[in-house]
C-alpha cells in the first residue's frame, strides 16, 4: 500500500451530499451565525501597501495573488466552510514564504498540484489559510484584521477536528498540527498544546514513527511510497514533535506525549525539499547538507550548523541532536519526580557544554551582513537562547545544593562565567535583532526569545550597579517591548511576550538594588529554597515576602567596592539597598554617607525606589512563570556585582558604531 492509497482525510462535501452526524453538527453551528462575516476595521488603509524586500524574495507560486479583488467583505460559506476563491488563492500563495512553517510541513509544489486537482479537503485548507493570514496582502483580510481573520478560520476548522480524529491519517495529522499552530498564534497555548499532543498520538497510532527502521518491517508499505511522500511524513512527525516541545517550553511543563523518533530520519535540507525531486530514492535520501549556490561562507556555516544539530556523545559515539530532542529531554527529565537529581545534574551540565560546542565553531558575522545572514543568525541564536533559558536557571538553582553533582560549577567564578554567557547571548541576540524585523522569523521562536531577553534586561535595568548600565539595559528592554507590540497584529504570541516583559519589569521594582554576597546567599535560599519549578504559579507577593526581614537583620560583611563610576555601597543599609524611600523611614539612616543621605532621588527611569515595608503588601499580584522567576533570580545575582562584571559587553562606542551603520 502506497501513501497515495492511505486515507487522505475528509474530502470536501458537495452541498447535495448526505451529511454525517458530525458534519450536521458543524453545519448547525455555522448556521447559528449565518453571515460569518467580519466587519470592516475602523482603521482604513490610506494608501496601497508597498511590498517589502521579504515580499519580493518569496518564491514564485502558481496561485493567484491578485489582492485588489472585488471581494469587499471576508466571509465563510456555510456549505463549503470556505471563503471566496480569490481569498483562498491569495492566502495559499504564501506557502513558500521563508519564515512560514506551513511550507516546511507541506511540500509547496505538491500541495498546489493536489489543490488544483480538488484533492485537498476543507479542513486542511482552513488551517493552512489560518497560518498564512499573517503574510496576507489581500484587501479583505487587511480590512478585517489579521487576528480576527485567523480566528474566523480557526472557528470554522475546529468543527471539523472531531471527524479528523475519528479517521486518523497522515493528511489529517498535518491538518491537526496546523490547527495547533493556529491556536498558538491566537495566544491559546493550552489549546494548542492539546492539539499538538493529539497529533503525536495519532502519528504513533499510524506507526509512522518507525517508518525508517527496517527492523520493524514494512507492513504499511512505506518502502513503496515515493521519496516526496515519505519526506512529508517525516516532516509532519518532526514538526509535531518540535511544536509540542516548544509549547511545553513556553509553558514550562513536561511534554505530554513521550515518543521515540529513532525510527524516523531527520528532514532533508531545505534546498532539496523545495525542489521536490520525486526521482530520489525513497529510503537513502540525501541527508547531508548541500551548499546552496550563492551562499557566503558565513551563511553556509550557519545552514550546516542548523541542519546538523547539537553535537552529543553517547556511549562513545558522536551524534547530532535536533534542537527539539534536546529541549524535550531536558524538560521531561527536570519535571519527572522519579529521576534523581544526580542524573538531571549531569544531563543538564552536558547539555550546557553541548550548546557551547555547537556555537563555538560558527564564524563571526560579516561587517555588512545580508538580510538572509541576519535572519538565519537570529534563528540559530533564538534556538540557543531557548535551550539556555532551561539550562542556566536550573544550574543556578542546583549549584548551591548540598547534593549537587556539578563539580565544574562550584565556586563563584564558574557561576559568574555561566551568568555572563547567558547575558552575553541575550545581548548578541538584541544586537542582531536591530538589523532586521522580527517578522522575518517564525513567531514561536521570535516571541519566546523576546520574552527571555526582555525579562532579563528588565531586571538588570533595576539592579545593575551604575546608572549608565541601568539606562542601557532599560533601553534594550524597551526595544523588545516595542518590537513585540509592533508584531502583535501578526500573532498574539507577541502580545504574550509583551505582557510578560512588562510584568517582570513591574516586579523588578520590588527587588533590592544592591546586595552583599552574604545577603545574596540568604535571600536566594529564602525565596527559592528548592527547584525553580516549585515556585511556578505562586503569587509574586509570596515570593518576595521572606526578603525584607533578612535585609533588615543582616549586617555588612564586605567593604564598599570602588567602580569606575565611584563607590558602590555594598552594605545592609536599607537606603543603599532599596533607595531613599526606605532610607527616610529607617532607623539606620544615620549609617548612610552624608552625600548619599541628602542626595535627591534619581530619575524614575533608572532609580525608581522600592516600596516601604508596609507597601510590600501592595506588590503586584502576578503569578510567576518560569521565565519570570529566572529573570528575577538573575536580577538578584546582578545586584551583588560591580561594574567590572559587565566587561564582556560591547562598549558604548561599539554600540554607537552599530547604530550609525543601521541608520
Amino acid at each position: 500500500m502506497t501513501l497515495a492509497q492511505t486515507p487522505k482525510g475528509i474530502k470536501r462535501r458537495s452541498p447535495d451530499a448526505e451529511p454525517s452526524m458530525l458534519s450536521t453538527l458543524a453545519t448547525i453551528s455555522a448556521q447559528q451565525q449565518p453571515t460569518k462575516e467580519l466587519p470592516l476595521s475602523k482603521k482604513q488603509p490610506t494608501k496601497k501597501q508597498q511590498p517589502t524586500k521579504a515580499d519580493k524574495r518569496h518564491k514564485p507560486s502558481v496561485f493567484s495573488t491578485d489582492h485588489n479583488s472585488h471581494t469587499a467583505v471576508l466571509g465563510i460559506d456555510t456549505h463549503t466552510h470556505l471563503p471566496a476563491a480569490d481569498i483562498i488563492d491569495e492566502l495559499l500563495s504564501h506557502n513558500n514564504e521563508d519564515s512560514n512553517i506551513v511550507g516546511k510541513i507541506l511540500q509547496p509544489k505538491m500541495f498546489e498540484d493536489e489543490y488544483r486537482a480538488g484533492q485537498v479537503d476543507a479542513f486542511l485548507l482552513l488551517v493552512c489559510m489560518a497560518n498564512n493570514v499573517m503574510f496576507s496582502r489581500h484587501d479583505a483580510v487587511l480590512r478585517a484584521g489579521i487576528v480576527e481573520t485567523t480566528r474566523l478560520f480557526v472557528d470554522s476548522a475546529r468543527a471539523m477536528a472531531p471527524a479528523a480524529l475519528e479517521n486518523p491519517s497522515v493528511r489529517n495529522s498535518q491538518a491537526l498540527l496546523l490547527l495547533a499552530m493556529s491556536y498558538m498564534h491566537l495566544g491559546r497555548l493550552d489549546v494548542a498544546s492539546h492539539y499538538s499532543s493529539i497529533t503525536l498520538r495519532a502519528l504513533k497510532q499510524l506507526g509512522v514513527c518507525t517508518m525508517d527502521n527496517n527492523d520493524c518491517g514494512d507492513e504499511d508499505g512505506w518502502l513503496n511510497a515515493s521519496w516526496l511522500d515519505r519526506e512529508q511524513v517525516r516532516r509532519v512527525v518532526w514538526g509535531a514533535f518540535t511544536v509540542d516541545t516548544f509549547l511545553a517550553l513556553m509553558q514550562h511543563t513536561a511534554p505530554y506525549v513521550v515518543v521515540d523518533l529513532n525510527g524516523v530520519n531527520r528532514p532533508c535540507a531545505s534546498n532539496v525539499w523545495y525542489i521536490g525531486n520525486d526521482s530520489l530514492d525513497s529510503v537513502s535520501y540525501p541527508c547531508e547538507y548541500g551548499r546552496e549556490p550563492g551562499d557566503s561562507e558565513y551563511l553556509a556555516a550557519l545552514r550546516e550548523a542548523k541542519h546538523s544539530g547539537v553535537p552529543w556523545t553517547h556511549n562513545g559515539t558522536s551524534v547530532q541532536l535536533n534542537f527539539a530532542v534536546l529541549g524535550n529531554t531536558l524538560l521531561r527529565s527536570i519535571s519527572d519526580p522519579q529521576v534523581t537529581h544526580a542524573h538531571v545534574d549531569r544531563l543538564v551540565d552536558k547539555a550546557r557544554r553541548a550548546v557551547s560546542d555547537w556555537l563555538a565553531p560558527l564564524p563571526l558575522m560579516p561587517p555588512q551582513p545580508t538580510d538572509a545572514e541576519i535572519q538565519l543568525t537570529l534563528i540559530v541564536s533564538a534556538a540557543a537562547l531557548c535551550l539556555k533559558s532551561v539550562i542556566t536557571p536550573y544550574l543556578f538553582a542546583r549549584c548551591r545544593a548540598a547534593d549537587s553533582e556539578l563539580p565544574n560549577l562550584r565556586g563563584e567564578l564558574a557561576i559568574d562565567a555561566m551568568m555572563a554567557d547567558y547575558i552575553s547571548a541575550a545581548h548578541t541576540h538584541y544586537a542582531h535583532a536591530q538589523r532586521i524585523p522580527f517578522k522575518c522569523m517564525p513567531p514561536m521562536f521570535a516571541a519566546y526569545s523576546m520574552t527571555v531577553c526582555g525579562g532579563m534586561f528588565a531586571v538588570c535595568a533595576h539592579t545593575a550597579p551604575t546608572e549608565r548600565l541601568r539606562r542601557r539595559f532599560s533601553s534594550i528592554m524597551r526595544f523588545f517591548i516595542d518590537s513585540s507590540r509592533r508584531c502583535t497584529e501578526r500573532s498574539l504570541l507577541f502580545q504574550r511576550a509583551c505582557d510578560e516583559i512588562e510584568k517582570v519589569s513591574d516586579m523588578a521594582r520590588f527587588l533590592p538594588r544592591r546586595l552583599t554576597p552574604g545577603q545574596l546567599q540568604k535571600v536566594r535560599d529564602a525565596v527559592l529554597p528548592g527547584a525553580i519549578d516549585a515556585a511556578v504559579n505562586r503569587p509574586f507577593a509570596q515570593f518576595i515576602a521572606p526578603m525584607a526581614p533578612i535585609l533588615r537583620s543582616t549586617a555588612p560583611d564586605a567593604p564598599p567596592v570602588r567602580s569606575r563610576c565611584g563607590i558602590i555601597p555594598l552594605t545592609s543599609n536599607l537606603g543603599a539597598i532599596f533607595g531613599h524611600v526606605w532610607a527616610r523611614s529607617s532607623s539606620v539612616q544615620s549609617l548612610s554617607p552624608p552625600d548619599q543621605a541628602q542626595s535627591p532621588p534619581k530619575s524614575p527611569l533608572s532609580y525608581s525606589s522600592s516600596p516601604e515595608p508596609r507597601d510590600v503588601e501592595k506588590a503586584p499580584t502576578h503569578r510567576l512563570t518560569f521565565t519570570a522567576i529566572s529573570s528575577l533570580m538573575l536580577g538578584l545575582a546582578v545586584a551583588a556585582k560591580d561594574e567590572s562584571f559587565f566587561d564582556f559587553l560591547p562598549t558604548d562606542t561599539e554600540c554607537s558604531s552599530l547604530k550609525s551603520i543601521l541608520n
